[in-house]
C-alpha cells in the first residue's frame, strides 16, 4: 500500500501513518524498513511517538515480530479506509480535469468467475478501453464486509440481504432448474417439477453453496426424499459429475449459462409460479460517493442487464 501513497501527487498522510501501515502489513519493523528504505530506528521512533500521542500501544512487540493490538486493529481498519478514500478522491479529480484514464475495483463471488463476469468485463472494455478493471473474487458471504471496508467501488452480490448503507443499483433474477445431460428424459418437458429428484439419480448441492438450504426446503415442502448418488460443495464439480451422466442436479440458470449455450448441458426450469429464483444485485456503499468511472461502469452494467432481463423473462 505504501507505493500507492507515495505515488499520489499530493500526500496528506504523516510519516507515522505510512510507517504504521508498512509495519502492520509486514509484521516486522525490519521488513518495513527494507520495503520503505527507511532506517529501522526512524520507523520505530515514529511508531512510539504515535503510541504516546494516542496513549495506548498499537503493536505487541514479540520475538517473532510486531502484532497489532485490539486498538491497533481498529486504527488499521480506519487508516486503510482513509488511504482508499484518498485514492478515490484522486480519481475524481482526474475525471474533472478530463483525463482519459481511471480504474475501478469490482468485488464478485466465485460463481461469476467462469463465464458471466468475463463477458461483462469484455463489454465494459469495449465501451471504456481506458479504464482499468480490478476484479476481486471472494466468497459471497464476505462481499458486504469487504465493500464497506472500502475494498471495492462496486459489488456483484448473490441473494443480497437488506442491510443499512447497502445501495442496490440493479437486480437480475435467475430461475432455478434441473440440470441434466442433453437428451435426458427430464428435458422432454418445458418445465420440471422438483419431484423428478426422487425419480432419477441426483447430485445434491451441499454447504457452503446457498442452494444446499434451498434443496432441503424443496425436499421438505414436496415431502420427498431425493435419490442421492453424490453431493458436492463446488458448482464446477457438480456440473462435471452431471456431464458424466452420474445424475441430475439443482442449479440456477446463472450457474450453467455457458454450458447451455454451447450445448454441453441442459437446463429445465422448475415448474410452478412459486418456484424459487436466484437474485444477483449490483450494489455499492451508499456512504461513499461513486467516482465518475464507477458511475459509468454501473450505468453500462445496468444497460447490459436490461437486455439480459428480457431474455430471462
Amino acid at each position: 500500500m505504501h507505493s500507492q501513497i507515495e505515488n499520489s501527487r499530493m500526500n496528506p498522510f504523516s510519516r507515522f501513518l505510512i510507517y504504521f501501515l508498512a509495519v502492520a502489513r509486514h509484521g516486522s519493523i525490519r521488513k518495513a524498513s527494507e520495503d520503505l528504505r527507511i532506517a529501522p530506528s526512524a520507523i520505530d521512533r515514529h511508531i512510539l511517538l504515535g503510541e504516546q500521542a494516542l496513549q495506548t500501544p498499537l503493536f505487541e512487540r514479540l520475538a517473532s515480530g510486531m502484532r497489532l493490538t485490539a486498538v491497533g486493529e481498529l486504527f488499521h481498519a480506519h487508516a486503510s479506509r482513509w488511504v482508499k478514500d484518498f485514492e478515490s478522491l484522486n480519481r475524481q479529480i482526474d475525471e474533472l480535469k478530463g483525463m482519459r484514464r481511471g480504474q475501478i475495483d469490482i468485488l464478485a463471488p466465485q460463481a461469476l468467475a467462469s463465464a458471466f463476469l468475463p463477458d461483462i468485463a469484455v463489454r465494459l472494455k469495449e465501451h471504456y478501453p481506458g479504464i482499468i478493471l480490478n476484479i476481486h473474487i471472494h466468497d459471497n458471504t464476505e462481499l458486504n464486509a469487504r465493500l464497506f471496508a472500502g475494498d471495492g467501488d462496486l459489488a456483484f452480490l448473490l441473494d443480497p440481504v437488506d442491510v443499512r448503507d447497502l445501495q442496490v443499483r440493479s437486480v437480475l433474477s435467475f430461475p432455478l432448474g434441473i440440470v441434466s445431460p442433453v437428451g435426458h428424459p427430464v428435458t422432454a418437458q418445458a418445465q420440471a417439477h422438483f419431484s423428478v429428484c426422487a425419480e432419477y439419480p441426483v447430485i445434491v448441492p451441499e454447504e457452503p453453496l446457498a442452494l444446499a438450504s434451498v434443496f432441503r426446503k424443496l425436499e421438505a415442502d414436496c415431502r420427498l426424499n431425493a435419490y442421492r448418488v453424490a453431493s458436492g460443495n463446488n458448482v464446477q464439480m457438480i456440473k462435471s459429475l452431471v456431464r458424466t451422466g452420474l445424475g441430475i442436479t439443482l442449479l440456477s440458470y446463472l450457474d450453467v449459462m455457458e454450458e447451455v449455450q454451447t450445448g454441453d448441458l441442459a437446463f429445465t426450469p422448475l415448474a410452478g409460479a412459486m418456484a424459487p429464483r436466484l437474485t444477483l444485485a449490483l450494489a455499492h456503499d451508499r456512504t461513499r460517493p461513486l467516482s465518475g468511472v464507477a458511475r459509468r461502469v454501473a450505468d453500462r452494467v445496468e444497460a447490459e442487464w436490461t437486455q439480459l432481463r428480457q431474455k430471462l423473462a
